[in-house]
């Protein structure tokens, strides 16, 4: 059976949460600032261990392709339900850390630091021996980005690249060869604006350039553009939830979950809504937990499609 590869970066969340709102801070100490946390948590996190987090809730077989230090210690979910033989331990360094501050608005700032994620060229797409039905490389070290994505190229397999939070780290050579060589785009709204921006191509050019385009606005809805068929698909709205902290990797996880499964994009981006629903209800990105029998009900109450989740595709 084919599966789905998931490379991308691999890091803690360190989040703190400040009681209070940055915008009653008088910014113009910012340089001796101290900020007082009210609440700490250390998550797991990085891109591609929160979609293969997902897809190990819905029993999917997928394969990880990452750079870490072995102060990594995998979810439980992960470590039964993923193939980890491809993750590469890079000794004589630290898996990436993000540290998180967030306000009472869930306005944040955020520091970064990528440790092993430097060394992620030691991951290679011709390591990787399964037959796989589609990738996504996702944020990750830009210049392992461009490799993974020139090999997937070559050996014409199908794949979203999904640069995330680096396209504002790379120029514009590095994006156009991005956009020459994945076969679908995903993008948030300011991403997607930044793309434009950097490679000064027209938002029609772009669109022209992939037969699924899919670019979210916030947690409201997204669009999703299939050769210039325009659909609207809504988020589901929660009032009292948790954290935001990997919604967009829910949405990831459930488009490469439904073109697998079912080769239907719009299906797909509304299985991501019901994903993203309880991922934020849970802090960090790796908290949550839904059954199968949980998606099927969700999707039939808020979209009225049934879906058999227990048969699987047969190639």
């Amino acid at each position: 059976m084919k599966q789905i590869l998931v490379s991308g970066s691999s890091a803690y969340d360190n989040i703190h949460h400040f009681d209070g709102l940055f915008s009653d801070m008088d910014i113009s100490e910012l340089s001796n600032m101290s900020i007082l946390s009210s609440k700490y948590t250390k998550n797991h996190w990085g891109t591609w261990a929160n979609i293969a987090y997902n897809l190990a809730l819905l029993w999917e077989n997928a394969i990880l392709l990452t750079t870490l230090w072995d102060d990594y210690n995998f979810s439980d979910v992960i470590k039964e339900k993923i193939n980890l033989n491809y993750v590469h331990i890079q000794e004589m360094s630290h898996s990436a850390h993000w540290v998180i501050i967030s306000d009472n608005d869930d306005n944040r700032i955020t520091i970064f630091h990528p440790w092993a994620m430097e060394f992620a060229s030691s991951s290679k797409v011709e390591h990787v021996q399964e037959s796989c039905s589609i990738w996504i490389v996702s944020a990750n070290h830009i210049p392992t980005m461009l490799e993974h994505a020139e090999k997937l190229q070559e050996n014409k397999v199908p794949f979203f690249v999904d640069p995330s939070q680096q396209v504002s780290q790379m120029s514009r050579e590095d994006i156009i060869a991005l956009l020459n060589s994945w076969t679908y785009l995903i993008s948030n709204h300011n991403e997607f604006t930044q793309i434009i921006e950097k490679t000064l191509l027209s938002e029609n050019e772009i669109l022209a350039m992939f037969d699924i385009v899919i670019v979210t606005h916030g947690s409201e809805w997204l669009h999703l553009f299939q050769k210039w068929k325009l659909s609207h698909i809504w988020a589901i709205d929660i009032e009292d939830f948790e954290d935001t902290t990997g919604a967009w990797d829910a949405l990831r996880a459930g488009i490469l979950y439904g073109l697998t499964e079912w080769q239907d994009i719009e299906t797909a981006c509304k299985l991501w809504t019901i994903l993203a629903s309880y991922c934020i209800l849970s802090p960090g990105s790796q908290q949550h937990h839904f059954s199968i029998w949980n998606v099927m009900e969700d999707m039939k109450t808020h979209f009225d499609i049934e879906i058999d989740l227990f048969v699987k595709r047969k190639y």
